[in-house]
């Protein structure tokens, strides 16, 4: 049984040193090229004793957070991609971004590093899967990746294993999109959790007969009927919703005791089944 011995503190911890702690376990030096992860809205030197973890902001996250009272939000999706020109209240980025400035609230996004860091998303979707054997797609390096692959422990058809994802991706089955003959037999399957439908050539070549992934357009899912590989679609938010029990289970760890970790409990999953 691994131990982890927390650090200690000799006063509150602050928002700069728990944004190291994130940094332990997701280090900003993973995020990709185009990404915008760390610190996006910091008041470094104020204490923090009370954290949120969610996907993403949202007006309803902005108002669970002020309404719980918490020190910091920590989120996957960053909230500021790209520039930003200006922050209005007409608009509605950016009269979030004044009310969580307005109640003292930091924001840090641990995007990309957190797909690809050890025990990030990625991984905790193989675990629901039951996969064995986990290593990165695309490389051999110690390094983690943006995708993983692994085996089933027993071969399933995809029929079978879709219907696997949906109980433990607590999901209905008509929430998945299947790419593929649904009695296909499948062993190895490659993750790769958000929008990762370019890599399913490399899953392809990498012997996987299933891909799992979100956002898979029309011609991605072309391309995939022609490499012969299943594509599993269980969307953007399907694949990273895990991330607020994660991450809060990742800090607590690492966390002084008297420091609270809660998970948000708004749904923002922006689509519904008819």
């Amino acid at each position: 049984m691994e131990i982890r011995k927390k650090i200690q503190y000799e006063n509150n911890i602050t928002v700069s040193e728990t944004a190291k702690l994130i940094e332990d376990i997701a280090p900003l030096s993973l995020q990709e090229s185009w990404d915008n992860s760390g610190m996006i809205i910091g008041f470094c030197s104020s204490d923090v004793k009370k954290i949120m973890t969610c996907l993403e902001i949202t007006g309803a996250i902005v108002d669970e957070a002020i309404t719980a009272r918490v020190d910091m939000i920590i989120t996957h999706h960053p909230m500021i991609f790209g520039s930003i020109n200006s922050v209005r209240d007409s608009d509605p980025q950016g009269r979030w971004i004044m009310e969580l400035i307005r109640h003292g609230i930091s924001v840090y996004s641990c995007h990309t590093p957190f797909d690809k860091a050890k025990g990030g998303n990625n991984d905790r979707i193989a675990e629901l899967l039951g996969l064995s054997s986990v290593k990165n797609l695309k490389t051999d390096e110690e390094e983690y990746d943006i995708a993983r692959m692994g085996r089933l422990k027993k071969p399933q058809t995809f029929m079978q294993l879709i219907e696997t994802a949906a109980g433990e991706l607590q999901m209905s089955v008509r929430n998945l999109r299947a790419v593929g003959d649904l009695d296909t037999v499948i062993t190895n399957v490659g993750i790769c959790t958000g929008a990762g439908a370019d890599m399913i050539e490399a899953a392809a070549a990498a012997g996987c007969q299933l891909f799992v992934t979100g956002d898979v357009k029309y011609h991605e899912a072309q391309t995939a009927h022609a490499l012969g590989i299943c594509v599993l679609d269980a969307g953007h938010y399907g694949t990273e919703k895990f991330f607020a029990s994660n991450m809060r289970e990742k800090l607590e760890k690492k966390l002084p005791d008297d420091v609270e970790v809660i998970e948000s409990h708004v749904n923002i999953d922006p689509f519904r089944v008819l």
